[in-house]
């Protein structure tokens, strides 16, 4: 069911914590407590704020993004021009995006897939029934990407599904948002992976981690440490390492976090399930893995609002067909 204040108008987003944003030109006052490069000189002496590493040129536009992965199906054509004129009003270029939509149900269930997707999930040895194939093309595209990243060394990717839509101003407060991660230690952008000491790190580790960042949500699920009754909440970043996704159509991941997931599949023999309780079986085992949720929300669910823009294939079950 839609959320009483979620809406999808003209390709953004509106929720409670962006409806102050209606006419305006940029995010509201309380995003800059996470200030961006530019705005260091401006803080009050107070403010202790290291220095910010400024992003090296990536072609997303999005800071120390190197990739952005949309997992999508080749005939929702829909999804891709709504995705397509968001990207362009956040001034994403098409060119940095990757779409991936390689498995189907029929690729999925086809007898030269069946010991390459045995291998690269771990999974127990038994058949898998109708339910858990119909799970196999989101689960697929998700897991081929963490081992791209690791093969490929994609130091930071944001990985969307094609029912994303962002809330205004999406490339500002991920922008802020990633410098502020950086800034507490929660993101590392010199390519250093933590390493684990044979013991789990903490349900609250910041810095000794391997981080996913959840930028999206579902069913409205935010951080109970997140002032949510507040419309203009300042932001905040919290930690799940026990309950890490709460969606898995937008979130990024680094080098180290998608190699720490790869390494996590092989520990163990693993059931097929969707991604995102994959990624909730897989955090609390690994002894590195932590998962840090932003509030409020930057990315939507295409069938989680009232979508005042009318496409069609948001009402549709996805990856039910066998194109």
């Amino acid at each position: 069911m839609a959320h009483q204040y979620l809406y999808h108008h003209d390709g953004i987003a509106y929720d409670y914590y962006s409806k102050n944003d209606l006419g305006q030109s940029k995010a509201g006052d309380q995003w800059k407590i996470w200030p961006l490069p530019s705005e260091k000189n401006q803080l009050p002496n107070n403010t202790s704020v290291c220095n910010l590493e400024t992003s090296p040129f990536v072609v997303s536009k999005l800071p120390f993004v190197n990739a952005v992965y949309v997992v999508t199906n080749a005939r929702f054509v829909e999804r891709h021009a709504s995705l397509k004129k968001a990207f362009r009003q956040q001034g994403i270029p098409d060119e940095s995006i990757e779409w991936r939509m390689k498995w189907t149900l029929t690729t999925c269930s086809s007898n030269s897939s069946h010991s390459y997707i045995y291998k690269r999930l771990n999974l127990q040895d038994r058949p898998s029934d109708k339910q858990q194939q119909r799970k196999c093309p989101v689960l697929m595209e998700h897991v081929d990407i963490w081992y791209e990243m690791a093969e490929r060394k994609v130091h930071l990717a944001l990985i969307l599904e094609d029912d994303a839509i962002f809330v205004p101003f999406f490339k500002e407060k991920f922008t802020r948002m990633i410098y502020a991660a950086i800034q507490s230690r929660a993101l590392r952008t010199n390519g250093i992976c933590a390493e684990s000491n044979g013991h789990p790190i903490s349900d609250d580790e910041w810095v000794n981690q391997n981080p996913m960042i959840v930028i999206g949500t579902c069913f409205n699920f935010l951080s109970q440490h997140f002032q949510k009754h507040l419309s203009n909440a300042s932001p905040l970043l919290s930690t799940h390492k026990s309950n890490p996704s709460r969606c898995s159509h937008a979130y990024l991941l680094t080098l180290c976090s998608a190699q720490a997931l790869v390494d996590q599949i092989q520990v163990q023999k693993n059931d097929f399930s969707t991604a995102d309780f994959s990624q909730n079986a897989l955090f609390p085992l690994s002894l590195t893995l932590q998962s840090f949720w932003m509030d409020p929300p930057l990315v939507y669910q295409g069938n989680q609002v009232t979508d005042l823009d009318n496409i069609l294939s948001f009402k549709i079950q996805t990856y039910f067909s066998r194109r």
